[in-house]
């Protein structure tokens, strides 16, 4: 079972070789425990360099920690090659028979500057860049009054840009209308994440869907547009239906400088 905390689990620690006990079981083959998978999925931790798992995180399975879970994988923090990172281990109920598809289009993503940086993977691996990141509407709330808009404005300005990247190189990252979950603050930047459903085969709307998610029907929206000023949303809407027909650089100009976006 998994749950969330608001403090993270305090830390346990796991060589791999420790991997095929309980409790660490539970997460190597989650949701259905299996020696025979998780011995597999030892070898492929070592090929990749990993030798002890750190489960900490705000969400749990049992007593360990984790940094988050999907309908795909789990994620933990491991130690690999003297770095922390950030692994993704597949769930042995995950829709798909790999993680090849995961990789190669956040690798993709990686080349235009967006994403979480993919360094490696297996067959049910993935080992990325590690984010120490928060909810963008906790960073909102957490934000000083002085300089709090442009603060604010940036951050929608540099996720934007990075929507407008995927767009251009015909990537749909396809879970962006629950964008609590697929883009974090780290490093002072928005971060979009977990291309698990990602894909190039259908047009891509992430601009139109990360725009609709944080300024006009999203959960946060309404602390969004206060904070940004924002009174009405009938002409952005107009605008992002303009956008979402052509994808045209003229169209995406037109949301930067109706939302104040293009003054340097």
């Amino acid at each position: 079972m998994v749950s969330e905390k608001s403090l993270p689990m305090p830390s346990e620690r796991a060589s791999i070789d420790a991997l095929v006990r309980t409790p660490y079981i539970q997460i190597l083959t989650y949701p259905r425990i299996s020696l025979r998978e998780a011995k597999s999925r030892i070898k492929q931790l070592s090929a990749l360099g990993v030798d002890e798992i750190v489960f900490e995180g705000h969400a749990k399975v049992g007593r360990l920690g984790i940094l988050g879970m999907g309908t795909v994988g789990v994620v933990v923090r491991a130690w690999a090659n003297g770095e922390l990172r950030a692994l993704k281990i597949r769930r042995t109920d995950a829709n798909r028979p790999d993680m090849e598809q995961e990789f190669r289009i956040t690798t993709h993503a990686n080349r235009v500057g967006v994403g979480p940086t993919v360094y490696s993977h297996s067959k049910d691996l993935i080992l990325m860049k590690l984010l120490e990141s928060q909810e963008i509407g906790d960073w909102i709330k957490s934000l000083p009054g002085t300089g709090r808009r442009q603060r604010a404005r940036d951050l929608l300005h540099s996720l934007l840009n990075q929507c407008r990247k995927l767009d251009i190189i015909g990537i749909d990252h396809g879970q962006l209308s629950n964008l609590r979950k697929h883009a974090v603050v780290a490093e002072g930047k928005p971060w979009i994440i977990d291309f698990e459903s990602a894909g190039t085969a259908r047009k891509p709307r992430n601009v139109t869907t990360a725009a609709q998610y944080l300024l006009i029907g999203g959960a946060i929206s309404p602390m969004f547009r206060r904070t940004l000023g924002i009174r009405e949303t009938k002409t952005l809407l107009s605008l992002l239906a303009e956008y979402k027909h052509d994808l045209s650089d003229f169209a995406y100009a037109k949301i930067l400088g109706h939302l104040k976006l293009d003054d340097g």
